[in-house]
Protein backbone atom coordinates (compact mmCIF):
# COMPACT_ATOMS: atom_id res chain seq x y z
CA UNK A 1 0.00 0.00 0.00
CA UNK A 2 1.06 3.59 -1.18
CA UNK A 3 -0.06 6.91 0.24
CA UNK A 4 0.81 9.55 -1.59
CA UNK A 5 1.60 13.16 0.19
CA UNK A 6 1.03 16.17 -1.61
CA UNK A 7 2.85 18.78 -0.07
CA UNK A 8 1.38 21.75 -1.27
CA UNK A 9 3.16 24.37 0.91
CA UNK A 10 4.69 27.86 -0.63
CA UNK A 11 7.77 27.10 1.60
CA UNK A 12 8.17 23.21 0.22
CA UNK A 13 10.28 20.89 2.80
CA UNK A 14 10.63 24.36 5.23
CA UNK A 15 7.10 24.95 6.16
CA UNK A 16 4.96 24.04 8.68
CA UNK A 17 3.40 21.45 5.55
CA UNK A 18 6.53 19.90 5.59
CA UNK A 19 6.71 19.23 9.18
CA UNK A 20 3.57 17.34 9.09
CA UNK A 21 4.87 15.54 6.41
CA UNK A 22 7.71 14.60 7.82
CA UNK A 23 5.80 13.21 10.69
CA UNK A 24 4.10 11.22 8.45
CA UNK A 25 6.86 9.75 7.10
CA UNK A 26 8.13 8.57 9.96
CA UNK A 27 4.76 6.85 11.02
CA UNK A 28 4.22 5.57 7.86
CA UNK A 29 7.97 4.33 6.89
CA UNK A 30 7.62 2.67 3.18
CA UNK A 31 4.04 2.74 3.13
CA UNK A 32 4.67 6.50 1.92
CA UNK A 33 5.97 9.00 -1.17
CA UNK A 34 6.28 12.66 -0.53
CA UNK A 35 5.41 15.23 -3.76
CA UNK A 36 6.74 18.64 -2.69
CA UNK A 37 4.96 20.74 -5.20
CA UNK A 38 6.65 23.86 -4.71
CA UNK A 39 10.16 22.27 -6.05
CA UNK A 40 10.45 21.13 -10.07
CA UNK A 41 8.41 18.34 -10.99
CA UNK A 42 8.65 15.42 -12.93
CA UNK A 43 7.30 14.81 -16.61
CA UNK A 44 3.29 15.08 -16.66
CA UNK A 45 3.38 11.23 -17.43
CA UNK A 46 5.83 10.57 -14.61
CA UNK A 47 3.01 12.15 -12.21
CA UNK A 48 0.46 10.04 -13.69
CA UNK A 49 1.90 7.06 -12.87
CA UNK A 50 3.23 8.55 -9.33
CA UNK A 51 -0.65 9.30 -8.93
CA UNK A 52 -1.69 5.63 -10.73
CA UNK A 53 -0.17 3.77 -8.22
CA UNK A 54 -0.70 4.86 -5.10
CA UNK A 55 -3.77 4.21 -2.71
CA UNK A 56 -4.77 7.09 -1.22
CA UNK A 57 -3.79 10.92 -0.83
CA UNK A 58 -2.90 13.28 2.21
CA UNK A 59 -3.57 16.79 0.89
CA UNK A 60 -1.25 19.35 3.18
CA UNK A 61 -1.15 22.63 2.74
CA UNK A 62 -0.71 26.31 4.21
CA UNK A 63 -3.72 29.53 4.18
CA UNK A 64 -3.15 31.37 2.16
CA UNK A 65 -5.70 34.35 1.45
CA UNK A 66 -8.39 32.42 2.76
CA UNK A 67 -7.43 29.45 0.57
CA UNK A 68 -4.71 26.81 -0.19
CA UNK A 69 -1.29 27.39 -2.05
CA UNK A 70 -0.46 28.05 -5.87
CA UNK A 71 1.38 25.26 -6.00
CA UNK A 72 -1.05 23.26 -5.34
CA UNK A 73 -4.10 25.14 -7.30
CA UNK A 74 -1.52 24.34 -10.24
CA UNK A 75 -1.54 20.75 -8.99
CA UNK A 76 -4.82 20.73 -9.72
CA UNK A 77 -5.23 22.71 -12.91
CA UNK A 78 -3.26 20.43 -14.53
CA UNK A 79 -4.31 17.07 -13.07
CA UNK A 80 -7.58 18.24 -13.43
CA UNK A 81 -6.64 16.06 -17.54
CA UNK A 82 -6.84 12.52 -15.48
CA UNK A 83 -10.32 13.15 -13.49
CA UNK A 84 -12.28 10.22 -12.62
CA UNK A 85 -9.03 7.98 -14.33
CA UNK A 86 -7.16 5.28 -12.45
CA UNK A 87 -5.16 8.46 -11.11
CA UNK A 88 -8.02 9.44 -8.46
CA UNK A 89 -11.26 6.83 -8.91
CA UNK A 90 -12.49 5.76 -5.68
CA UNK A 91 -8.96 6.44 -3.70
CA UNK A 92 -9.50 8.04 -0.23
CA UNK A 93 -8.29 11.63 0.52
CA UNK A 94 -7.31 13.18 3.69
CA UNK A 95 -6.49 16.90 4.14
CA UNK A 96 -4.00 18.27 7.01
CA UNK A 97 -4.26 22.07 6.84
CA UNK A 98 -1.93 24.75 8.72
CA UNK A 99 -3.24 28.37 9.27
CA UNK A 100 -2.32 31.24 11.30
CA UNK A 101 -5.71 32.00 12.81
CA UNK A 102 -8.03 31.63 10.25
CA UNK A 103 -9.81 30.19 6.94
CA UNK A 104 -8.25 26.61 7.75
CA UNK A 105 -11.51 24.29 8.10
CA UNK A 106 -13.06 26.12 4.82
CA UNK A 107 -10.24 25.62 2.39
CA UNK A 108 -10.34 21.91 4.07
CA UNK A 109 -13.76 21.49 2.74
CA UNK A 110 -13.18 23.27 -0.70
CA UNK A 111 -10.18 20.68 -1.42
CA UNK A 112 -12.57 17.52 -0.33
CA UNK A 113 -15.03 18.71 -2.94
CA UNK A 114 -12.22 19.25 -5.33
CA UNK A 115 -10.59 15.74 -5.09
CA UNK A 116 -14.06 14.49 -4.70
CA UNK A 117 -14.75 15.48 -8.41
CA UNK A 118 -11.84 14.32 -9.44
CA UNK A 119 -12.94 10.82 -8.30
CA UNK A 120 -11.83 10.94 -4.42
CA UNK A 121 -13.87 9.94 -1.65
CA UNK A 122 -13.20 11.11 2.62
CA UNK A 123 -13.12 8.73 4.76
CA UNK A 124 -14.65 9.58 8.52
CA UNK A 125 -12.55 11.89 10.64
CA UNK A 126 -10.06 12.37 7.61
CA UNK A 127 -9.33 15.98 8.17
CA UNK A 128 -7.00 17.95 11.11
CA UNK A 129 -6.56 21.81 11.48
CA UNK A 130 -3.43 22.95 12.67
CA UNK A 131 -3.55 27.18 14.00
CA UNK A 132 -0.70 28.66 15.37
CA UNK A 133 -3.19 29.97 17.60
CA UNK A 134 -4.63 27.04 18.34
CA UNK A 135 -1.02 25.67 19.74
CA UNK A 136 -0.66 28.73 21.54
CA UNK A 137 -3.80 27.78 23.76
CA UNK A 138 -3.00 24.51 24.34
CA UNK A 139 0.57 25.34 25.62
CA UNK A 140 -1.31 27.76 28.12
CA UNK A 141 -3.86 25.61 29.33
CA UNK A 142 -1.42 22.43 29.41
CA UNK A 143 -1.57 20.50 32.71
CA UNK A 144 -4.73 21.72 33.93
CA UNK A 145 -7.10 19.46 36.05
CA UNK A 146 -10.31 20.55 33.49
CA UNK A 147 -8.52 21.63 30.49
CA UNK A 148 -10.66 23.52 28.05
CA UNK A 149 -8.46 23.26 25.27
CA UNK A 150 -8.18 19.38 25.54
CA UNK A 151 -10.41 19.25 22.09
CA UNK A 152 -8.60 21.64 20.01
CA UNK A 153 -6.68 19.89 17.26
CA UNK A 154 -3.38 19.22 17.35
CA UNK A 155 -0.53 17.42 15.84
CA UNK A 156 -1.30 13.82 18.08
CA UNK A 157 -4.79 14.19 15.60
CA UNK A 158 -2.41 13.30 12.23
CA UNK A 159 -2.34 10.05 13.65
CA UNK A 160 -6.25 9.13 13.98
CA UNK A 161 -6.50 10.69 10.31
CA UNK A 162 -3.58 8.07 9.15
CA UNK A 163 -5.31 5.27 10.75
CA UNK A 164 -8.33 6.24 8.93
CA UNK A 165 -6.71 7.25 5.57
CA UNK A 166 -4.97 3.82 5.54
CA UNK A 167 -8.04 2.14 6.44
CA UNK A 168 -9.80 3.38 3.57
CA UNK A 169 -6.94 2.91 1.06
CA UNK A 170 -7.22 -0.44 2.10
CA UNK A 171 -10.68 -0.87 0.78
CA UNK A 172 -11.10 -2.07 -3.10
CA UNK A 173 -11.97 0.37 -5.47
CA UNK A 174 -13.74 -2.14 -8.23
CA UNK A 175 -17.37 -1.08 -7.46
CA UNK A 176 -16.73 2.34 -8.12
CA UNK A 177 -18.51 4.28 -11.06
CA UNK A 178 -17.22 7.04 -12.45
CA UNK A 179 -19.26 10.09 -14.61
CA UNK A 180 -18.78 9.99 -18.56
CA UNK A 181 -16.08 11.83 -19.17
CA UNK A 182 -13.24 12.97 -21.44
CA UNK A 183 -10.69 9.65 -22.91
CA UNK A 184 -7.93 9.58 -20.78
CA UNK A 185 -4.58 11.76 -22.50
CA UNK A 186 -1.67 11.92 -20.76
CA UNK A 187 0.47 14.65 -22.16
CA UNK A 188 3.94 14.22 -23.19
CA UNK A 189 6.75 16.72 -22.19
CA UNK A 190 7.66 18.28 -19.00
CA UNK A 191 5.54 19.18 -15.92
CA UNK A 192 3.70 22.95 -16.83
CA UNK A 193 4.86 24.34 -13.63
CA UNK A 194 4.51 27.95 -14.80
CA UNK A 195 3.37 30.01 -17.90
CA UNK A 196 0.13 29.66 -20.17
CA UNK A 197 -1.77 26.13 -19.05
CA UNK A 198 -3.99 24.59 -22.41
CA UNK A 199 -4.92 20.96 -21.02
CA UNK A 200 -7.23 20.72 -24.08
CA UNK A 201 -10.38 21.98 -22.44
CA UNK A 202 -12.65 22.87 -24.88
CA UNK A 203 -13.50 26.41 -25.90
CA UNK A 204 -16.93 27.62 -26.17
CA UNK A 205 -17.01 31.41 -26.79
CA UNK A 206 -16.86 33.06 -30.06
Amino acid sequence: MKILILNGSLRGTTGNSAIIAKQVEDLLGQQVVTLTLADKLPTIREVYHLLENCDGFLVITGVYWNNWSSPLQRFIEVTTAFENTPAFLGKPVACAVTMDSVGGIEVAARLQAVFGGLGCWTPPCSTVVLSRVAQQAIAATAGMEDDPNEDVWRMDDVKVVLHNLVTAAGMSRDSWKAWPHRELHIPDGPWPGEGVLDMGTPKFLQ
